[in-house]
């Protein structure tokens, strides 16, 4: 006697009410919220790359140079 994966896994049967048109339909509406969270996420690896220039350029012009120190002084 064979026992479903998802049986075994998750210890119900899956209940699919889907029709094949409404399993096209949904597939349709899946592949256009894959496409909108691909330029979503896109566009967040822009501007998490355009803050961290800024951070760069920041910390970069606040950071110190060091101590000013020349020859001769007390230290």
């Amino acid at each position: 006697m064979g026992t479903l994966l998802f049986k075994a896994n998750y210890g119900y049967k899956p209940i699919i009410l889907l029709t094949p048109q409404q399993a096209t339909k949904t597939s349709k509406i899946a592949r256009e919220r894959a496409k909108t969270l691909i330029n979503l996420y896109k566009n967040l690896y822009k501007t998490v790359k355009l803050v961290q220039k800024y951070i760069k350029k920041y910390y970069n012009l606040k950071k110190s140079k060091g101590l000013d120190l020349k020859e001769g002084n007390k230290v």
